[in-house]
């Protein structure tokens, strides 16, 4: 079995194939976590995980929503309504499919953010003149902390301020599980987070080509083969970011298998092994059976 830990199965890319990409997903023995990432989207996260017994869903607003107008086509509505804790923690609770809350953190890619900020910057609870972002992570950590489900963490181009808000956030919450999802940056902030305590989610970039000028030990694969084992999970974050060999097409939840390929041949493991190891680490991380 095969966990995929990040996917958007319940997006309207899958409408018109829906029951083959699931055939597909039963074929590899595949499993997944369908993510939430605006009001509506988790809502229908958690309505899909409740009507497939391979799928279980995470509920969440994404940094993008919080300070950008940029809505991928399979998220319409996204920003008809803001961002709610009471309102994301009722959905949270509507079902027992939802095993984690995000995905959620900071994303600059779109926006300037107040990088760099200063754990003297920080009060209890908040951070002076902090930014929209980082208040709406905040409040997720808090659901996530309060429901003892597990913490689903976007970070892009913004590094060093994600990091300074897991540190603050292990502080107050030093049990609570969090997985970085689609990490893609240096090993020295892969070594950050897992000194956090953090799992880290490897997908599909670790088949690609590394950028030109990208040092050897902040190639993917590199860092995807330093990982402590117990701490590795594998994702695809379906339905983009396609792995080799079916880069550039859809993604899917099946295709996972050949991120665990990719990584297992890294490895000098078995495939199976990898298998083992990835899912086990999955029910730990998202303290789900599955």
């Amino acid at each position: 079995m095969l966990i995929d830990t990040h996917s958007h199965l319940h997006f309207s890319g899958y409408d018109l194939d829906r029951a083959e990409v699931h055939v597909r997903m039963a074929e590899f023995d595949v499993k997944t976590i369908t993510v939430g990432t605006a009001m509506n989207t988790s809502r229908a996260a958690v309505a899909y995980a409740d009507q497939h017994p391979d799928t279980w869903a995470s509920v969440g607003y994404h940094p993008d929503h919080v300070t950008s107008n940029h809505v991928d086509e399979d998220e319409v509505g996204a920003l008809d309504e803001p961002f709610d804790a009471n309102g994301l923690e009722l959905i949270a609770t509507s079902s027992p499919r939802v095993i984690a809350i995000g995905e959620t953190g900071l994303d600059y890619h779109y926006y300037g953010g107040d990088q760099n900020l200063s754990p003297a910057s920080w009060e209890k609870g908040g951070v002076e003149g902090g930014s929209k972002q980082l208040k709406v992570f905040l409040a997720h950590v808090e659901i996530a902390a309060k429901l003892d489900k597990t913490l689903i963490v976007h970070s892009r181009d913004a590094a060093n301020d994600m990091l300074v808000a897991i540190e603050d956030t292990r502080h107050r919450h030093p049990t609570l599980r969090i997985v970085i999802h689609g990490f893609s940056s240096s090993w020295k902030e892969a070594a950050a987070f897992l000194d956090l305590g953090c799992y880290l989610g490897i997908g599909g970039i670790v088949t690609f080509k590394p950028r030109k000028g990208t040092a050897a030990e902040d190639v993917l694969g590199s860092i995807a083969s330093r990982i402590p084992l117990e701490r590795l999970l594998v994702e695809t974050d379906a339905p983009w970011l396609a792995p080799v060999p079916v880069r550039g097409t859809r993604n899917e939840p099946s295709h996972v298998r050949h991120v665990a390929q990719h990584i297992a041949n890294l490895r000098g493991l078995e495939f199976d092994k990898l298998c083992e190891i990835t899912t086990n680490n999955a029910k730990e991380a998202f303290n789900c059976e599955f």
